[in-house]
């Protein structure tokens, strides 16, 4: 997800405020609505709890799909076609501050991305990164940053010590580390899946070598996790639905565990959304450290994660921690 187009909608979305308020008649139930995942395997939670019925009493036909780019979920937010949405908790971050309306109900996933080791290259530390190519997604957004912040924890200098090499998205980084252009390459879920059974097809010996998460908590002094993404929602659907919202952060904690004992009917649940073979989808489940828990529980390490990417780009959650409004919780 981009974090510039973010910020460039950022004015756009803030006309959300000015709209009026959902009528109370219309508060104690929905005939429809759709539930938003974003292009990642943590909305298979989002979809299981869509699936599982558990929504029924409140809305008469509940569905689950993904938005396909920050375009188009903002567009979607602005316009109230999306209200109940996952995306990066920085991005929900960002909007609140810029006072677009929205607030994050849950996080999800708790560390995603991992550092793979091209063919014939030896990465143990941290420290093995220095005078490699390293591909990486976007600019300047988390995972970049994550990385960065890594390094230097590290005591290497990103700009001097390791070539950082950035491509449009980590899917495009998948074909470069297998071709032998770049020494590594930093990858979340589920590329990094896609990334070990294409290398497996095709005969190429890579490594997952380095998990961002852990070498995070080694030098935040956090716990192991990251809490990367959520389920944010609308202030006005919020006001207007507040037992809706309830029951679908309950239904996505009763999902994680469902995810968990059915691997496989879990994937084939968001397979055909995510446009990804179920076998990849299937592999990256158990790698994403699912866990969910309510925004309010999970402030303080949001926090520090917050805090952490601003070190090195203040913009991204338009330069300071939200208020404590933004932070959803029972």
């Amino acid at each position: 997800m981009s974090r510039r187009r973010f910020l460039e909608g950022a004015a756009l979305a803030a006309g959300l405020v000015a709209l009026p308020a959902w009528s109370s008649a219309r508060a104690s139930a929905l005939d429809r609505l759709t539930v938003w995942g974003m292009p990642a395997s943590p909305s298979v939670v989002l979809a299981r709890a869509v699936a599982s019925g558990a929504l029924a009493p409140l809305v008469g036909e509940a569905r689950f799909d993904v938005w396909r780019t920050a375009d188009q979920m903002r567009a979607g937010v602005v316009s109230g076609e999306i209200a109940l949405f996952a995306t990066p908790t920085y991005a929900a971050a960002n909007l609140f501050n810029r006072g677009a309306g929205v607030r994050l109900v849950n996080v999800i996933t708790w560390g995603l991305l991992y550092v793979f080791a091209g063919q014939g290259v030896r990465l143990e530390r941290v420290e093995d990164l220095k005078g490699k190519t390293l591909l990486v997604g976007a600019k300047n957004d988390a995972p970049d940053l994550l990385t960065r912040f890594v390094l230097k924890s590290a005591g290497l200098d990103p700009e001097r010590d390791v070539t950082l090499s950035y491509v449009g998205t980590s899917a495009e980084a998948v074909p470069l580390l297998l071709a032998g252009k770049a020494d590594a390459a930093v990858l979340p879920e589920p590329a990094a899946s896609a990334a070990e059974i294409k290398a497996k097809q095709a005969g190429v010996s890579v490594t997952r070598a380095l998990d961002v998460t852990e070498l995070y908590a080694a030098r935040s002094g956090r716990p192991a996790g990251i809490p990367q993404a959520g389920l944010a929602v609308t202030e006005r659907f919020l006001d207007a639905h507040p037992e809706l919202v309830a029951a679908l952060h309950a239904a996505s904690v009763e999902a994680a565990g469902w995810v968990g004992d059915h691997p496989k009917e879990a994937a084939g649940l968001i397979a055909d959304p995510l446009k990804l073979p179920s076998p990849i989808v299937e592999a990256s489940l158990p790698r994403f450290r699912l866990k969910v828990a309510s925004a309010r529980e999970a402030k303080t390490d949001l926090e520090a994660y917050f805090e952490a990417l601003m070190t090195l780009s203040p913009d991204i959650v338009a330069g300071h921690l939200p208020e404590a409004a933004f932070y959803w919780g029972r």
